[in-house]
């Protein structure tokens, strides 16, 4: 290379430098960062960093079971309404201690009263004052204040309320026909006739079961009854009786007793 070349590359690199030089102050200068600043700023982001890393994971956490608790249902929660407790309108009973298979249902303020193998008693409500039995197998007594069976009178539902009907000292109206389930027969309201003098002790003896024990009559000139008859297709009898003390409840006592003894339901 002659001096000649070297002198123009020379000239050249100068030319080239005061370029540089020229272009690097027409440009935005660039922030420059000193090497441990760097580094201090670097670490001071990673703990930063890491900070904030400690806080957001447990708030997530925190978030996300706050979440599930709200999906799932709480185990002593009800989800539900609360039901009210309403009583039943009506109740089923059965026969309890009664040889006779049966059933009945009873309105509201009804309740079964007792039983044994010859008779049942449901308590009427408050507002009825009446009583109502039901009676295994009873026939008709003699005429004279005692509780021995009248054995010209038979044991069927038809003989005992026709005797009922034509009996000295009662007003007895005329047996009306009834069918309950498998049994059937017959129904009749009675009193005491007026004018009747014959005093009973205890009342007047008009029905009686005839292995002893129980017996029913009317005491009272104020008392009105009526009595259901039915003949069951095993041969057995069922008199059902309704009672009130007073003639002048009877109405209302057998509108509240009817649909009672309606319901009774007698097995084949």
């Amino acid at each position: 290379m002659t001096f000649d070349s070297r002198a123009r590359r020379a000239v050249q690199g100068i030319h080239r430098a005061v370029e540089v030089m020229e272009m690097s102050s027409t440009k935005t200068p660039q922030k420059l960062t000193r090497s441990d600043r760097y580094q201090e700023g670097k670490s001071r982001n990673r703990r930063v960093a890491a900070l904030a890393l400690g806080i957001a994971v447990p708030l997530l956490l925190v978030v996300t079971a706050v979440l599930v608790l709200r999906s799932e249902p709480d185990d002593n929660v009800s989800l539900s309404p609360p039901s009210m407790s309403v009583p039943p309108a009506s109740a089923i009973g059965g026969s309890h201690q009664f040889k006779e298979p049966f059933t009945y249902t009873l309105p509201a303020g009804w309740a079964f009263g007792d039983a044994d193998s010859g008779w049942l008693r449901l308590d009427m409500p408050s507002s009825a004052p009446g009583s109502f039995y039901a009676l295994m197998n009873v026939k008709a007594t003699r005429p004279d204040c005692s509780d021995r069976l009248n054995q010209s009178v038979g044991a069927s539902s038809h003989a005992i309320t026709t005797w009922f009907s034509r009996h000295p000292a009662l007003d007895a109206t005329t047996p009306q026909p009834i069918t309950l389930g498998a049994a059937s027969g017959s129904w009749v309201d009675l009193e005491l006739a007026r004018g009747w003098d014959q005093i009973c002790p205890h009342g007047l003896p008009l029905l009686s079961n005839p292995t002893g024990g129980e017996s029913w009559g009317i005491e009272h000139n104020t008392e009105k009854m009526r009595f259901y008859v039915l003949d069951l297709p095993d041969g057995n009898t069922v008199t059902i009786v309704v009672d009130t003390q007073h003639a002048k409840d009877f109405k209302d006592v057998i509108h509240k007793a009817a649909p009672v003894v309606e319901s009774f339901d007698f097995s084949d």
